[in-house]
C-alpha cells in the first residue's frame, strides 16, 4: 500500500462491501471466465442471478454475485450438475438458511 497526499492507495486488492453492485457484465465475464451471454441466461432463463440495474438498465454485479457465478460454474463444470439441479440446490440452501434473496 502506498500513500499519496495523505490518501491510502491499495495496489493489489480493493476493499469493497461484498454486496455493493459495482462490476459491469463485461468485467464479470473476464473475472469469472463465464461469457456474458451465459451470465444473462443464468439470470433471465433460470433465475440464478439477480444483479442490480443502473437507471439505463445495465447490469451491475457485486462481489457476492461474482462468488455465486464462480460457484455455479464449478457446480456445472466440475460437479456435473445441470442448471435445473443448480437451481434446486441453491433454493434448498436458501430455504435452510432462511435467506429469501436467493
Amino acid at each position: 500500500m502506498s500513500s499519496k497526499e495523505g490518501l491510502d492507495v491499495r495496489t493489489e486488492e480493493h476493499v469493497v462491501a461484498p454486496e455493493l453492485p459495482i462490476y459491469p457484465i463485461r468485467t464479470v465475464a473476464r473475472l469469472t471466465g463465464v461469457d456474458a451471454r451465459r451470465i444473462r441466461a443464468w439470470e433471465s432463463q433460470y433465475g440464478l442471478l439477480r444483479p442490480a440495474r443502473t437507471r439505463g438498465g445495465h447490469r451491475l454485479f457485486s462481489q457476492r454475485d461474482l462468488e455465486l457465478i464462480r460457484r455455479i460454474k464449478r457446480l456445472i463444470d466440475e460437479e456435473g450438475l445441470r442448471l435445473q439441479g443448480v437451481r434446486l440446490l441453491l433454493e434448498a440452501e436458501s430455504a435452510s438458511n432462511g435467506d429469501s434473496k436467493r
